[in-house]
């Protein structure tokens, strides 16, 4: 059987005026089917951390004039075609920069994705962090006030993290922050409570909710990894350092 999935990435910075000032209901409708799409994956909060619909728990792009979300959602069901919601987690630019404490940091005080705040480009939050409960409420928003056909989850996965609470968890266990396995492992927690809780969050408002948390690849023989999402996704792009052999191959 065959079914059509299609991933909308849609990531723009504040700096960008008039964002979807050109959606048309009936054109977005005619593109999905002439591309025979029966699943496509729209945005709620982007990598520069904005939302693109009406938030309380996020802040909505300035760029935005209305509920961009809800208009593809409205559109796409309106043709029999499946809107999974987009989030960024891993990666909020916006917040990023008024909370930089919450973010991962390697061995030597180092960002993740970028070494600092003078290099171009994402820094990566660690899930150890308060971080995590305004995630939550923005899923939590999201699942509540959307007819969402499941929650993807971004910039996810096992990391190795020595930002203060990450060092101070390892300790308050008794154990050695120095040690790279203890690091890992701790990582290894950090991880599965996030997932659990955003499974906790999702399914509390629709517990047949579908979830996935999309971080490259799972490592083989990490069931326990596979099973943290609902159904299993693969992102492969021929540009990006995908390259064409990845999806066969993959």
């Amino acid at each position: 059987m065959r079914f059509r999935q299609v991933h909308l990435d849609f990531h723009t910075s504040e700096m960008i005026p008039g964002i979807g000032k050109s959606f048309d209901k009936k054109q977005f409708q005619q593109m999905l089917q002439k591309g025979h799409v029966d699943s496509i994956t729209v945005f709620s909060k982007c990598h520069h951390g904005w939302a693109y619909h009406p938030s309380e728990a996020n802040e909505t792009h300035p760029g935005l004039s209305f509920d961009l979300l809800g208009s593809m959602i409205e559109a796409a069901h309106e043709i029999n075609v499946n809107t999974p919601v987009y989030i960024s987690a891993g990666l909020d630019e916006k917040l990023a920069r008024r909370h930089p404490e919450w973010l991962i940091r390697s061995r030597d005080d180092q960002t993740q994705w970028v070494k600092g705040f003078m290099v171009p480009g994402y820094h990566e939050f660690c899930m150890n962090t308060p971080y995590l409960d305004v995630l939550l409420k923005q899923i939590e928003e999201v699942a509540t006030r959307y007819d969402a056909d499941g929650i993807f989850l971004d910039i996810v996965g096992v990391r190795k993290c020595y930002c203060q609470a990450c060092i101070a968890g390892i300790r308050a266990q008794g154990l050695d922050p120095r040690d790279e396995n203890v690091i890992l492992a701790y990582g290894e927690t950090v991880y599965a409570h996030y997932t659990e809780s955003v499974k906790r969050v999702i399914h509390a408002i629709k517990p047949d909710m579908p979830i996935f948390h999309n971080g490259g690849h799972i490592q083989r023989g990490r069931r326990d990894l596979a099973h943290m999402n609902t159904h299993l996704e693969l992102e492969s792009l021929p540009t990006g350092g995908w390259g064409y052999d990845h999806f066969p191959l993959s």
